[in-house]
């Protein structure tokens, strides 16, 4: 995903499961992303989507 649109607080799916954005570093394109069970992980920006759908504490989808 580009490091222009990606925003502290959003949610998102990455390489390593759902989870909210905590902290964007654009110097080494690494996004910090905490999971649904308080686990964080960093990964780096291109492996991050975007998902208008993911719901927080949801399993559907709209």
């Amino acid at each position: 995903m580009d490091m222009d649109k990606i925003a502290t607080g959003m949610w998102v799916d990455s390489s390593e499961g759902p989870g909210r954005v905590l902290a964007v570093d654009k110097r080494d394109e690494m996004v910090l992303v905490e999971g649904l069970h308080e686990e964080q992980w960093a990964v780096p920006a291109s492996t991050v989507n975007q998902d208008p759908q993911l719901h927080p504490g949801c399993d559907k989808y709209y």
